[in-house]
């Protein structure tokens, strides 16, 4: 069933159930209050029998007609019996009323007054004292007009029920139609998205609201899906090329190789050139490993390691591997911030991590000089890299650190655009915070924040 559907059946069921209910009560209170009108004028006609069978000795000529005149005016259609203390009737109709047991009697007796009803037939009592002795006097009627009123009254709520709750799912379901048409909006316009085309965004209007909220988060969810497929598309088109270039180079030189006969020194230069090739292919390979291999769950992290000698291991490997490059240490972290360099981490990812960034400040700085810091700003290690190389454009920092992804000024020095990305994996595993501060031909400033 669908969600309006649902909203339009709850909502009558509610709404109808509270009709019914307060109809019921409606019914109930006004049978209760009629009754109570009908009780009181049986009241006023028993005080009437009281005054007109045992006060006429005590009363003028005058003053009893009147109560006649008013008794028998108030006792039509009603019966009327007086009983003594022994329950025999001294007055009104004689034959006995199996109504009226001892029980209730004995009942008047002891509280003065009493009603009840046994059908449609009202019964009201009083018990009287006079100089002629003690009388209960029990008036018994029939309300022929109340009947009336209740079947009219019945068919009137029937009538009302119907209709409201007819009006009730009318205006149901068009107030779930109102309420659930920006859901459906979502939907249509959710069914024409292209995922693998261009970015989208849903169209909404401003309701300031929970739907409005939905919205946000969708567009939101949108376009994080656009960015991922951005840069799978991305990961696919650089990896087909670094992966192509040195295969494309393999085979090339192979086959010059076998068009005709070589000189010995031919074939050297050849298997040379083939061999980088194939060593480049391995390295990109490895790479792929290791950024394959960290995400998924790291079982040694918890593990506390000296930062300061994972550094300068790097260093150490850095000034082999470039060694025309000078590292300028700055050593700016106080005696009482020593504890900051122990850190839960793993200490070979972040020894291959330390070494991409200050390598990759090593080769893009063309020999000139790679600033180092370590230091300390609100009880947290920082390490900074500043090179003076080549720098990063722009639109290529927003994409630096994808696999593959090798910035445009980049493209003509040796890389295969892994580094960068395998040491942002390692620092977001680690909860290292890396900011990169870059501008083309003005160098490059990476701070890492433990």
């Amino acid at each position: 069933m669908k969600i309006q559907h649902k909203l339009t059946l709850n909502s009558s069921l509610v709404f109808g159930l509270v009709l019914t209910i307060s109809s019921v009560l409606i019914y109930l209170n006004f049978i209760k209050s009629a009754e109570n009108i009908f009780f009181e004028e049986l009241a006023r006609t028993a005080n009437l029998t009281a005054s007109f069978y045992l006060e006429e000795d005590e009363l003028n000529t005058r003053e009893y007609s009147r109560i006649k005149e008013s008794f028998l005016n108030a006792s039509i259609n009603q019966e009327i019996r007086l009983y003594d203390k022994s329950g025999i009737i001294h007055y009104g109709a004689a034959d006995p009323d199996t109504n009226i047991t001892a029980r209730i009697l004995k009942t008047i007796r002891a509280n003065s007054r009493y009603n009840f009803k046994v059908g449609n037939t009202f019964y009201y009592a009083i018990y009287y004292r006079d100089n002629q002795g003690s009388f209960s006097i029990i008036i018994k009627g029939k309300n022929p007009t109340l009947e009336a009123q209740k079947s009219e009254f019945i068919k009137t709520l029937l009538a009302a029920l119907f209709l409201g709750i007819v009006v009730i799912v009318a205006l149901s379901y068009s107030l779930s139609r109102i309420a659930y048409s920006p859901v459906r909006h979502i939907i249509d316009q959710v069914k024409t998205l292209d995922m693998n085309g261009g970015r989208h965004k849903l169209t909404y209007k401003h309701t300031k609201d929970e739907l409005e909220d939905l919205f946000q988060e969708f567009n939101s969810m949108l376009e994080k899906a656009y960015q991922n497929i951005q840069i799978q598309k991305n990961f696919i088109s650089h990896a087909s090329h670094e992966l192509k270039s040195p295969l494309a180079s393999i085979v090339g030189n192979l086959e010059v190789l076998l068009h005709k006969d070589r000189e010995i020194q031919e074939y050297k230069n050849v298997n040379l050139s083939v061999l980088n090739d194939a060593g480049r292919l391995e390295k990109i390979l490895k790479n792929l490993l290791v950024l394959a291999g960290l995400d998924q769950n790291n079982q040694e992290k918890n593990k506390e390691e000296r930062v300061d000698e994972i550094l300068w291991e790097v260093l150490d490997q850095l000034a082999t591997d470039y060694n025309a490059t000078k590292i300028n240490l700055h050593w700016n972290l106080p005696d009482s911030a020593m504890h900051l360099l122990t850190y839960h981490c793993v200490h070979t990812q972040i020894y291959i991590a330390l070494y991409n960034l200050i390598e990759n400040a090593a080769k893009f700085s063309d020999d000139k000089p790679v600033e180092l810091t370590v230091t300390d700003i609100d009880n947290q290690l920082i390490i900074k890299i500043q090179d003076q190389g080549i720098g990063i454009n722009k639109d290529d920092l927003l994409h630096i650190t994808e696999p593959f992804y090798r910035g445009h000024n980049a493209l003509k020095i040796k890389g295969n655009g892994l580094g960068l990305a395998i040491s942002a994996r390692i620092f977001d595993n680690h909860a290292i915070k890396m900011s990169i501060q870059s501008e083309a031909g003005a160098g490059t400033l990476i701070s890492l924040i433990f």
